[in-house]
């Protein structure tokens, strides 16, 4: 009995070991990314069957003030908000009150003939054709008390014409997220955000979770950058997002603990059934046969991104401001990662951030394999 004691005691030694040599080439890991991509700050934050396994912060959240990252450091999300607003819409279509293969003409009115073929489920699978952006920029930097209602965001949005025709091809689209919250807006009878606080937040206690309104004081809040012709620059998405309405594609500002609390909640079906989060995380196919793939190798599934990494299926999302979020299906492992270096918006401004998804897979890729 005691020398098989002694093997167990051994045994948890040299897991314990492992854990701590692993956890030490994570930190050499973002360290050294941190050299070559330039990002301030991160917080990783890695679970394992709901438990985490290594949460650490890096780098300075704000680098005027010269202030460090804490875990409880609070992130732009910027895209990974999409799957916060599909899952809202999800409750919605469980509650009878939206259906995937109607036409948005249903829950919207004045909308124009070009897009009343546009269904529920194309614009939470990006196959709407409609434009990445519908905004006007100029109707973007107004003070808060000036607002860009969600009716001065369709009637532009409908102004554009569609790049393709709907269903038949992939394009990732912030204007069809827009879409998304002001349906919701209209069929909940309340604001969007007012219905993700009810129906997400407050279940799942995400109390450092909120949206971009441009008045609110945020606790430990991250300061964003980008790299403007190789100089780091401040850069917040709350300068051009403050005033608009019914920001689903891009408004959310959170932790990385209280993230996880959503991936846990997808993963373990706390909020939607299990037939919800199957198509949620199905991959889309389209008419010829193709997956709606994006550049990175991951295809569209109803809110959430899907990808295979080494055999390990995982659900995912991304966002502009440096922010990653993934969560492997069968392994129950979630790998939070979120920076304040923005990829930077190169086509207009000229900026250049760096590739938070490349070092989110390459992060992801190590967690899976650890528990191999």
């Amino acid at each position: 009995m005691k020398r098989f004691l002694l093997l167990i005691s051994i045994s948890i030694c040299l897991q314990v070991v492992a854990q701590q040599k692993k956890s030490d080439t994570y930190d050499a890991f973002i360290t050294g990314k941190m050299k070559t991509d330039s990002f301030p700050g991160a917080v990783l934050l890695i679970t394992k069957n709901g438990k985490p396994v290594k949460l650490a912060s890096y780098g300075f959240s704000n680098l005027e003030h010269r202030v460090k990252t804490i875990p409880e450091t609070v992130f732009e999300l910027a895209s990974v908000s999409k799957p916060i607003t599909a899952t809202a819409m999800m409750l919605l279509v469980e509650q009878g009150k939206i259906a995937l293969d109607s036409s948005i003409a249903k829950y919207l009115s004045d909308v124009p003939a070009s897009h009343k073929a546009i269904t529920i489920r194309q614009i939470m699978t990006h196959t709407s054709g409609i434009p990445a952006d519908h905004f006007a920029y100029n109707k973007l930097m107004g003070p808060t008390p000036l607002r860009y209602s969600i009716n001065d965001q369709l009637s532009d949005l409908y102004k554009l014409k569609l790049k393709s025709v709907p269903g038949t091809a992939y394009l990732y689209s912030n204007a069809a997220l827009f879409m998304q919250a002001a349906i919701i807006e209209k069929v909940a009878g309340m604001s969007f955000y007012q219905f993700v606080q009810k129906n997400i937040f407050t279940p799942l206690s995400m109390t450092k979770t909120s949206y971009i309104n441009g008045d609110s004081i945020i606790l430990n809040r991250a300061q964003g950058y980008t790299k403007r012709k190789g100089i780091l620059v401040r850069s917040s998405l709350e300068v051009i997002l403050q005033a608009l309405d019914a920001n689903g594609f891009g408004g959310g500002m959170s932790t990385v603990t209280d993230y996880e609390k959503f991936l846990q909640a997808t993963a373990q079906h706390k909020l939607l059934s299990e037939s919800s989060y199957t198509l949620m995380t199905t991959p889309t196919i389209l008419p010829n046969g193709n997956p709606a793939q994006a550049n990175d190798g991951a295809t569209m599934a109803l809110g959430w991104f899907v990808k295979d990494i080494n055999g390990h299926k995982a659900f995912l999302h991304g966002g502009y401001s440096g922010t990653f979020a993934l969560h492997f299906i069968k392994e129950d492992i979630s790998v939070i990662f979120f920076t304040n270096l923005s990829s930077g918006y190169g086509s207009i401004t000229g900026d250049k951030g760096f590739d938070f998804m490349k070092t989110g897979f390459e992060i992801a890729t190590m967690a899976v394999e650890q528990w191999k």
